[in-house]
């Protein structure tokens, strides 16, 4: 086994802890940490990112089933949507070219960044549960968006939950969480079969994620709510811009 890619397992522990913390998808750090740093193809990127990101918001999920941390009723409410969104992502992702999925990649961070930051300042929520109608169809966009570019389910099922459903914050985290493993389980077995997982970073990758998912589930009931993701949102806003400018460059 080569060890050129060892430091990409603390980079994982560190990743998966704080995603399982405040109800962010992994992949979204992954995928440009893989590009840019180990200059894998974007595709390759995306979906060795998105395999790690399986097996770690599997491993937080597991945490947080364990301490009963989440709501199973929603969980289902929103899952049929979202598989069936993974599916039309899997074809869009194998249709784009590298330069358009880039650009495609770009936009949606920028768009779950913004999203997120709006959610976020939301003060006072409706006691009124959002229709189906409305849940159903931007589910459907979060499956798609995770299957093609990497980011998605979690980031936009998150304020789904918790002002579309009126779950606690924490708990809207937590589904998110599970939604996000349990997509990203059909998206992984799809890149397998299509050879773009890179086995030689995944290796670290994935032994960080299993650690970082349990420490992640155990750190956040003593986070403040908002604090971790209002710092994800610029972070993800200043990748996307990036991989925008790269693309129509």
């Amino acid at each position: 086994m080569s060890f050129e890619y060892w430091y990409v397992f603390p980079y994982a522990v560190l990743v998966a802890t704080l995603c399982n913390s405040s109800g962010f998808s992994g992949a979204v750090l992954f995928q440009p940490f893989f590009y840019l740093v180990l200059q894998t193809p974007v595709p390759q990127s995306i979906a060795t990112g998105i395999a790690t990101e399986t097996i770690g918001m599997t491993s937080g999920s597991i945490r947080y089933f364990m301490m009963k941390k989440h709501d199973f009723k929603s969980y289902i409410y929103f899952l049929p949507w979202i598989m069936v969104g993974v599916l039309a992502g899997l074809f869009v992702f194998n249709k784009l070219s590298p330069t358009t999925m880039k650009l495609l990649v770009g936009l949606v961070m920028v768009m779950v960044a913004i999203s997120q930051l709006m959610s976020s300042r939301v003060k006072k929520k409706s006691d009124t549960p959002w229709s189906l109608w409305v849940l159903g169809p931007l589910s459907f966009l979060a499956g798609l968006f995770s299957a093609s570019t990497g980011t998605g389910i979690a980031e936009l099922t998150q304020p789904l939950s918790e002002h579309g459903k009126k779950l606690p914050t924490k708990v809207a985290n937590v589904n998110a969480i599970m939604l996000e493993a349990t997509g990203d389980w059909m998206i992984t077995a799809a890149n397998l079969s299509l050879g773009n997982i890179r086995w030689d970073i995944l290796i670290f990758s994935a032994s960080g994620v299993l650690i970082g998912g349990q420490l992640g589930a155990l750190v956040s009931v003593h986070l403040p709510d908002r604090l971790l993701k209002t710092i994800f949102c610029f972070a993800i806003a200043a990748v996307g811009s990036f991989y925008i400018w790269v693309s129509i460059r």
